[in-house]
């Protein structure tokens, strides 16, 4: 069986995945590969996109690390940029627009202390419900659990403890 419909251009192609979202160059360049078009085509695809404004690391990079601030440290958006393919010298203007430490480490307090509240309402919860069973000191166990959320976000193990010393100072009074 083969199919009536004549192949696609690579600039269809290439239209039609940044269609969906914003790529970087590298990204749109694999996807071509993937599809099977050659590399000549694929490279004068790629300078007409850019030529055009449809292919612009630069600003692509600028409006990932802003989309990603509120969610994420700064190591994991660089990491993430890394992984899509971004320049490092690309990245480190972008992250320098959108990151400072005094930022990070208010987003990291924020996300602690959302999380605080949120997981002493689990261990209430557990306790009542669990009442027989021996567990560990319940600051202790809270301790644990943001310290592995924040550290899965990408937060450096020193600011997640100082933001954890943070809290337990500010339980106490």
């Amino acid at each position: 069986m083969t199919s009536s419909k004549p192949r696609r251009t690579a600039k269809e192609a290439a239209l039609d995945c940044l269609s969906r979202r914003a790529l970087t160059h590298y990204e749109l360049e694999t996807r071509l590969k993937e599809k099977g078009y050659e590399s000549l085509e694929i490279n004068a695809v790629l300078e007409k996109l850019r030529e055009w404004g449809y292919l612009n690391d630069q600003e692509l990079a600028v409006m990932y690390s802003k989309s990603r601030l509120k969610r994420y440290s700064r190591r994991r958006v660089q990491q993430d940029m890394h992984n899509r393919g971004l320049e490092p010298e690309l990245i480190e203007q972008a992250l320098g627009q959108n990151y400072s430490s005094d930022e990070e480490f208010e987003q990291c307090l924020t996300l602690a202390e959302r999380w605080w509240v949120q997981e002493a309402k689990r261990w209430e919860h557990k306790i009542d419900v669990e009442k027989t069973k021996k567990t560990i000191p319940r600051e202790l166990g809270l301790q644990q659990k943001i310290a592995r959320k924040l550290i899965q976000r990408g937060y450096p193990s020193d600011m997640v403890r100082n933001v954890l010393s943070h809290i337990q100072d500010n339980q106490g009074e």
